[in-house]
């Protein structure tokens, strides 16, 4: 897959999944994006760990990892101001607990281009246009 002038070029993304071949392919279509994959890791611990070290740009986290659920870890993480995807084989937000039904959720199976637009919402910083600021010139 060849990078297409992405905006997510050179972003470090964490990528917690622990089905190994979802995992490949997040990984695959991540780099066809020109994004730098941490992991996949496939325990909530390494999710952790791998956050407090820092240097990421955001995270795609598999809501259960080995039977631990993400859930538990997801204060830390909003805590260290980690940009989080949650993907699960489950769309129903009622299933997640309250305090987290907001966070951006892919469901699986995703395409590719649903992925591309999740990340580069999320991930991105957001883009403050030149013409909507009203600075004295100068």
């Amino acid at each position: 897959m060849a990078t297409d002038n992405s905006q997510l070029e050179g972003f470090r993304i964490l990528v917690a999944e622990d089905e190994g071949l979802i995992a490949l392919e997040l990984e695959t279509v991540l780099q066809g994006f020109g994004c730098e994959v941490v992991g996949p890791v496939s325990r909530v611990a390494d999710v952790l760990r791998e956050a407090e070290r820092g240097r990421l740009d955001g995270a795609l986290l598999d809501v259960n990892l080995r039977g631990e659920q993400i859930f538990a870890i997801l204060p830390q993480l909003i805590a260290l101001e980690l940009k989080i995807v949650i993907t699960s084989g489950y769309d129903d937000a009622t299933l997640f607990p309250p305090e987290f039904r907001n966070l951006p959720r892919l469901a699986k199976p995703f395409d590719e281009r649903a992925l591309r637009a999740m990340c580069e919402a999320t991930f991105l910083p957001r883009q403050v246009s030149g013409e909507n600021l009203h600075l004295p010139p100068g």
